[in-house]
């Protein structure tokens, strides 16, 4: 049966370790504008966690105050998170371009007004976090018959919640899943699940222990709106590791010869 860890989620953010991820903090204000600039012109989404992380929501940048110094959000899409991202005393924001992590803290937000419509403001940046991983090659899985994991949450009632999302990317760190947007509110970040069933085409089904890294929103190309959960193996055993990069390896191979098929 699977199960789940009963530690409390606490959400990890790379930019409170600047003695780990000092390197990857970028102080230069056109530097940070830059990278701003790029999320508001690609409309990325971006998760903004309030204080400690236990809420967040979806926001996009809407525009960039120069002479002001702030930032202008969407708001929180549940009426009910408004006012408790206009109380949090800080937020942490976190986004993906690139399978570049970009992370930064903001300070308390305000209501505003952007192009007639309410919205949220705060200033500007003065330090952005820009991570990227390099420690395991990461590939697409196949999307017309996609590997699924399978795993569950025990509540304090006894009551299983079970899950089966599909895979968007895998690498021997960890894998990225995707699910409905409907279950964005059911995760949090740092949060572990024990367990976990990983079917591997050829090989055979895995139990991997994973904790949540990032939750995000991601936009399919008919317009479908899917929850991303990028996911780290937690003490993964040498053995199952190997077989799952025997998998990523074949997964390559396929792909070249494809490739070259076509060429």
């Amino acid at each position: 049966m699977m199960s789940v860890s009963e530690e409390t989620s606490v959400p990890v953010f790379e930019i409170d370790q600047p003695e780990n991820y000092g390197q990857y903090i970028l102080g230069n204000p056109l530097e940070i504008l830059r990278h701003l600039r790029t999320l508001q012109e690609q409309r990325h989404f971006i998760t903004l966690y309030l204080d400690a992380g236990q809420r967040f929501f979806l926001t996009t940048i809407l525009a960039i105050d120069e002479d002001g110094q702030r930032l202008v959000l969407d708001p929180p899409g549940q009426a009910t998170l408004l006012q408790p991202a206009l109380d949090a005393t800080q937020s942490t924001t976190m986004t993906l371009v690139d399978r570049v992590k970009i992370q930064w803290r903001q300070a308390p937000l305000q209501l505003t007004q952007h192009e007639g419509r309410p919205a949220l403001a705060a200033p500007l940046p003065t330090r952005i976090l820009r991570l990227q991983r390099r420690e395991f090659f990461r590939i697409e899985t196949p999307k017309l018959s996609p590997l699924h994991c399978k795993f569950a949450r025990i509540h304090s009632d006894g009551r299983a919640e079970a899950f089966d999302f599909p895979l968007f990317d895998i690498s021997g760190g960890g894998m990225c899943l995707t699910g409905p947007i409907s279950h964005a509110d059911k995760f949090s970040l740092g949060e572990l699940f024990a367990d976990c069933r990983l079917d591997i085409p050829g090989e055979s089904v895995l139990s991997v222990n994973i904790r949540i890294r990032e939750i995000s929103r991601i936009e399919t190309a008919s317009n479908e709106q899917l929850l991303r959960l990028g996911c780290e193996f937690i003490n993964l055993p040498g053995t199952r590791q190997t077989l799952i990069e025997r998998y990523i390896t074949r997964l390559e191979r396929e792909r070249k010869l494809r490739h070259q098929a076509l060429a």
